[in-house]
């Protein structure tokens, strides 16, 4: 078992020499080339994580595949102004290159058109009207939002997610762009930034005039930045900004009426970000799987009913570069067939320095009942790649020896069949020997 272990580990640790699990190719999708000077140090800090950046504008072809290959790890696509998608590549193709596996990020602006919406639409994420933009007249930055105040100030300590983005930010986010909302009945999508409960959303066309309707979004249910983790563990991400991905925004002091000037969180947050998207944190992978009798070591071919087994599952978890161990308390082992026979919480083996990936154990019965069944742990959390770990066994009813000769549960049958055997041999003494006197009377024929 430790063998297996150490071998999974180091051929994990051998696929780990790009900081992307899924690889280093991005293809990065601009309005105009001319655009590209303003996300220099987006740029620069991809390069850093050993990313190879290519930039595209939408006048260029782009193959997203060939051959049934995926020809790039990640897409960004920062041109929420594209009437049209590059010729080779469409909102179909953009599904697909997910369905195999790639992570894609979308940037959307107050000026996106229909291009960018129907493909939001595939993933259940609905942006507001164009030419909205999200205002909040009691958290906007006093310097790049004085006028309309269309640069909203948002806390990260109250209105960002955990599961996505742990780490602590240097200071708030700066936004600046549409709202969008997600499907709440949709539990692959997870909003990762909100926006402020004063906040709302509407026409940037007309801010001078005065407000004759409501808006149609307005505080939480603004949300500014959301992901998607698919069934096959492909990661989307939709921003409602492009803004806050540029220098401008990275290198920003904001500072709200009557607070004092704070450093910018945009850049902590965006690596953040691009990091859970394109899978350099957050994977978790199963190492090994065992399961046997207890006091023995083996799988044996199959169980029999009522057999206590131990059963002990490994997971590791990739984040900064390497393979760690995976601790949780909430990890559950199913035995199904049909429906679940047993539901338990995996007890986690105590981590030491030497640990390279997190155990988990249990021991329990099997139920009374024969037939196929399988060991099931299906871990799903927001913010990890799921882990579906399924091992088929055979459970046999016991052998005709093996059943016990006598069962408990029989004692009345087993009482009321020696009360009729002794009561039919009284019966037959008595009748026989009793010393009744008979009298047979016999007629004669006339």
């Amino acid at each position: 078992m430790r063998a297996f272990i150490l071998l999974s580990t180091m051929a994990m640790a051998m696929v780990a020499s790009a900081t992307s699990l899924t690889g280093p190719r991005a293809l990065v999708i601009l309005d105009n080339l001319d655009d590209t000077d303003a996300y220099m140090n987006l740029w620069t800090d991809l390069q850093e994580r050993q990313y190879n950046v290519t930039l595209r504008d939408t006048s260029s072809p782009v193959e997203l595949s060939k051959y049934d290959q995926r020809l790039f790890d990640h897409l960004l696509i920062l041109s929420p102004k594209m009437k049209d998608y590059p010729r080779g590549m469409n909102a179909k193709s953009i599904v697909g290159f997910v369905a195999d596996g790639g992570n894609v990020l979308v940037a959307g602006s107050p000026e996106m058109g229909s291009t960018l919406r129907e493909l939001s639409r595939e993933f259940d994420v609905e942006y507001d009207n164009r030419f909205t933009t999200v205002l909040d007249h009691f958290n906007y930055d006093q310097s790049l939002g004085s006028k309309h105040h269309d640069a909203i100030v948002v806390n990260p300590a109250t209105h960002m997610s955990k599961a996505i983005v742990p780490q602590d930010l240097p200071g708030p986010i700066l936004f600046r762009g549409i709202a969008h909302s997600v499907n709440p009945a949709n539990s692959l999508l997870n909003s990762v930034l909100w926006a402020p409960s004063e906040a709302y959303s509407w026409e940037n066309v007309n801010l001078d005039d005065p407000a004759d309707q409501d808006p149609t979004l307005s505080g939480k249910d603004i949300s500014l930045v959301s992901v998607m983790q698919a069934r096959n563990n492909a990661r989307v991400a939709f921003l409602g900004s492009t803004d806050m991905l540029t220098d401008a925004f990275f290198d920003a002091s904001p500072k709200k009426h009557g607070d004092k000037e704070t450093v910018s969180g945009n850049r902590k947050f965006i690596e953040e970000l691009t990091k859970w998207t394109f899978q350099e944190k957050g994977v978790l992978d199963v190492v090994a799987v065992q399961h046997h009798k207890v006091g023995e070591e083996e799988a044996p071919a199959h169980y029999r009913i009522k057999d206590n087994i131990t059963y002990t599952i490994s997971i590791a978890e990739y984040h900064d570069g390497e393979w760690h161990p995976f601790s949780a308390d909430d990890v559950q082992l199913e035995l199904i067939m049909l429906d679940p026979y047993i539901r338990k919480t995996l007890d986690q083996v105590p981590i030491d320095d030497q640990s390279t990936v997190g155990t988990f154990t249990t021991t329990l019965q099997l139920p009374d009942q024969y037939g196929v069944f399988k060991f099931t742990v299906n871990y799903k959390r927001a913010g990890l790649t799921y882990v579906e770990s399924v091992t088929t066994v055979g459970i046999h009813p016991f052998r005709h020896d093996q059943y016990p000769r006598f069962i408990s549960q029989a004692k009345p049958y087993y009482t009321s069949a020696a009360s009729m055997g002794v009561g039919l041999l009284v019966f037959t003494f008595v009748y026989l020997w009793g010393g009744l006197e008979t009298s047979v009377k016999t007629t004669k024929k006339a």
